[in-house]
Protein backbone atom coordinates (compact mmCIF):
# COMPACT_ATOMS: atom_id res chain seq x y z
CA UNK A 1 0.00 0.00 0.00
CA UNK A 2 0.98 3.55 -0.11
CA UNK A 3 1.33 4.39 3.45
CA UNK A 4 3.72 1.37 3.68
CA UNK A 5 6.21 2.53 0.59
CA UNK A 6 6.09 6.18 2.00
CA UNK A 7 6.81 4.71 5.51
CA UNK A 8 9.81 2.30 4.14
CA UNK A 9 11.14 5.28 1.90
CA UNK A 10 10.84 7.31 5.22
CA UNK A 11 12.90 5.04 7.21
CA UNK A 12 15.54 4.38 4.64
CA UNK A 13 16.26 8.50 4.90
CA UNK A 14 18.08 8.52 8.66
CA UNK A 15 21.79 9.49 7.27
CA UNK A 16 22.47 12.91 6.88
CA UNK A 17 23.72 13.46 3.54
CA UNK A 18 24.76 17.74 2.81
CA UNK A 19 22.96 17.89 -0.44
CA UNK A 20 24.70 22.02 -0.90
CA UNK A 21 23.09 22.98 -4.17
CA UNK A 22 26.09 24.31 -5.88
CA UNK A 23 25.69 27.75 -7.29
CA UNK A 24 27.62 29.31 -10.58
CA UNK A 25 31.11 30.20 -8.87
CA UNK A 26 30.92 28.41 -5.91
CA UNK A 27 33.85 26.37 -4.17
CA UNK A 28 33.87 22.82 -4.98
CA UNK A 29 36.35 20.93 -3.37
CA UNK A 30 37.62 16.95 -4.46
CA UNK A 31 39.24 14.76 -2.86
CA UNK A 32 40.65 11.26 -4.96
CA UNK A 33 41.54 10.05 -1.46
CA UNK A 34 38.21 10.05 -0.46
CA UNK A 35 35.90 10.09 -2.98
CA UNK A 36 34.29 7.12 -4.86
CA UNK A 37 34.48 8.38 -8.60
CA UNK A 38 35.03 11.83 -10.30
CA UNK A 39 31.74 13.01 -9.73
CA UNK A 40 32.08 12.99 -5.65
CA UNK A 41 32.80 16.62 -4.35
CA UNK A 42 31.98 18.45 -1.13
CA UNK A 43 31.35 22.20 -0.90
CA UNK A 44 33.56 24.56 0.88
CA UNK A 45 31.89 24.68 4.45
CA UNK A 46 32.13 20.46 4.43
CA UNK A 47 35.83 20.48 3.45
CA UNK A 48 37.19 23.16 5.76
CA UNK A 49 35.06 21.57 8.45
CA UNK A 50 36.70 17.45 7.74
CA UNK A 51 40.18 16.05 7.78
CA UNK A 52 41.89 15.88 4.04
CA UNK A 53 45.46 16.35 5.62
CA UNK A 54 47.81 14.66 3.15
CA UNK A 55 45.11 13.61 0.81
CA UNK A 56 45.07 14.14 -3.21
CA UNK A 57 42.72 17.52 -3.12
CA UNK A 58 41.68 20.16 -5.40
CA UNK A 59 39.41 22.60 -5.88
CA UNK A 60 37.45 24.08 -8.51
CA UNK A 61 34.58 26.81 -9.10
CA UNK A 62 31.48 25.09 -10.07
CA UNK A 63 28.96 26.01 -12.73
CA UNK A 64 25.29 25.94 -11.55
CA UNK A 65 24.08 22.33 -10.94
CA UNK A 66 25.37 19.28 -9.17
CA UNK A 67 25.28 18.82 -4.91
CA UNK A 68 27.65 18.32 -2.08
CA UNK A 69 28.08 14.35 -1.33
CA UNK A 70 29.83 15.01 2.12
CA UNK A 71 27.75 11.97 4.57
CA UNK A 72 26.97 9.83 1.53
CA UNK A 73 29.12 6.32 2.30
CA UNK A 74 27.92 5.49 -1.38
CA UNK A 75 29.90 8.64 -2.64
CA UNK A 76 32.53 9.40 -0.15
CA UNK A 77 34.61 7.86 2.22
CA UNK A 78 33.62 8.48 5.79
CA UNK A 79 36.58 9.32 7.20
CA UNK A 80 36.68 12.38 5.09
CA UNK A 81 33.15 13.75 6.09
CA UNK A 82 32.40 17.22 8.44
CA UNK A 83 31.01 16.17 11.86
CA UNK A 84 27.44 17.45 10.92
CA UNK A 85 27.17 14.91 8.31
CA UNK A 86 27.11 11.01 8.01
CA UNK A 87 25.49 8.45 9.93
CA UNK A 88 27.13 9.78 13.37
CA UNK A 89 26.65 13.47 12.58
CA UNK A 90 25.81 15.87 14.86
CA UNK A 91 23.41 17.86 12.53
CA UNK A 92 20.61 18.46 15.97
CA UNK A 93 20.65 21.58 17.81
CA UNK A 94 23.12 21.94 20.87
CA UNK A 95 22.30 20.13 24.01
CA UNK A 96 20.41 22.40 26.75
CA UNK A 97 18.80 24.44 24.06
CA UNK A 98 15.16 25.65 23.86
CA UNK A 99 15.63 24.12 20.19
CA UNK A 100 17.60 21.05 21.63
CA UNK A 101 14.20 20.12 24.19
CA UNK A 102 11.85 21.00 21.37
CA UNK A 103 13.56 18.77 18.82
CA UNK A 104 11.68 15.45 19.82
CA UNK A 105 8.32 16.83 20.42
CA UNK A 106 8.43 18.69 16.68
CA UNK A 107 9.87 15.06 15.27
CA UNK A 108 6.96 13.63 16.42
CA UNK A 109 4.45 16.13 14.99
CA UNK A 110 6.04 15.95 11.69
CA UNK A 111 5.77 11.80 11.66
CA UNK A 112 1.76 12.11 12.62
CA UNK A 113 1.02 14.91 9.93
CA UNK A 114 3.34 12.58 7.20
CA UNK A 115 0.85 9.72 8.10
CA UNK A 116 -2.49 11.47 8.69
CA UNK A 117 -0.96 12.74 4.68
CA UNK A 118 -0.80 9.41 3.68
CA UNK A 119 -4.43 8.01 4.69
CA UNK A 120 -5.53 11.12 3.16
CA UNK A 121 -3.89 10.72 0.14
CA UNK A 122 -4.16 6.82 0.25
CA UNK A 123 -8.18 7.11 1.18
CA UNK A 124 -8.51 9.72 -1.96
CA UNK A 125 -6.54 7.13 -4.38
CA UNK A 126 -8.86 4.18 -3.55
CA UNK A 127 -11.93 7.15 -3.51
CA UNK A 128 -11.16 8.43 -7.03
CA UNK A 129 -10.34 4.89 -8.33
CA UNK A 130 -14.06 3.35 -7.41
CA UNK A 131 -15.51 6.12 -9.04
CA UNK A 132 -13.44 5.56 -12.39
CA UNK A 133 -14.47 1.77 -12.26
CA UNK A 134 -18.40 1.71 -11.20
CA UNK A 135 -18.85 -1.78 -12.88
CA UNK A 136 -16.23 -3.28 -10.16
CA UNK A 137 -17.77 -0.93 -7.30
CA UNK A 138 -21.46 -0.43 -8.20
CA UNK A 139 -21.82 1.10 -4.76
CA UNK A 140 -19.36 3.70 -4.70
CA UNK A 141 -20.39 5.92 -7.05
CA UNK A 142 -23.88 7.37 -5.58
CA UNK A 143 -22.19 8.05 -2.16
CA UNK A 144 -20.92 11.72 -0.94
CA UNK A 145 -17.98 12.91 1.20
Amino acid sequence: SAHLAIASLGSSIPRRVCQHPFRRNDIVWVCRTCQSDETCVLCHDCFVHSNHDGHDVAFYHAQAGGCCDCGDPDAWDPNGFCPKHGPTGDGGAPPGTAVAAAEPSVCGAVRACADWLVQVVESSVDDAYKRANPLLFPSANGRKK
